[in-house]
């Protein structure tokens, strides 16, 4: 817009020119705390082991009807479940499947066709206490997903069943 004939404009008015900003300084990880590559990721204990996309394992367990009616519970038990999917996928280094949800829910006992009766009654019971609180305790996951030795995690389904169906428990909360 022009400026109007009525209004003087003193040389304070008038723009300035500026000065560009300086280009960025490349930057170090100098700082206590910063990872300088993936080498400096920490593994192990409560860090565990990171699998690609281990999320999907809640969008896998979604479809999936545990028989739990209470919200709070139902958000442990899918977290429980999850959780152990998880770990059981990133432990062969990918992203959840089915299988893996499935070796999850016979773990805990919300798949009991073919397992002993008495077997699934000691599981459910005990699973209450296990899953209380879990949906707010990340270290309650950890030692959850702990309780599960990794050479179970890492059987197959139906070698997981045969076992489970001779009345073994995979599960070793103390």
């Amino acid at each position: 817009m022009g400026q109007q004939p009525n209004i003087e404009i003193g040389l304070e008015n008038l723009p300035r020119p500026t000065s560009d900003t300086a280009p960025p300084q490349r930057w170090k990880p100098d700082r206590p705390g910063d990872l300088a590559g993936p080498i400096d990721v920490p593994w192990g204990g409560m860090y565990g082991r990171p699998g690609p996309d281990t999320g999907y394992a809640l969008k896998l367990l979604a479809g999936r009807d545990l028989g739990i009616d209470d919200p709070a519970l139902l958000a442990d038990a899918s977290g429980a479940v999850a959780a152990v999917a998880a770990a059981r996928a990133s432990h062969f280094g990918r992203a959840p499947t089915a299988e893996d949800i499935d070796v999850a829910l016979l773990a805990f006992g919300f798949s009991p066709e073919g397992l002993p009766e008495a077997l699934v009654a000691g599981i459910r019971r005990d699973r209450t206490g296990w899953f209380a609180g879990l949906a707010h305790s990340p270290a309650k996951v950890g030692e959850l997903v702990s309780a599960i030795p990794l050479e179970s995690l890492a059987q197959s389904l139906p070698d997981l069943t045969a076992r489970m169906g001779a009345g073994e428990r995979i599960v070793e909360i103390g």
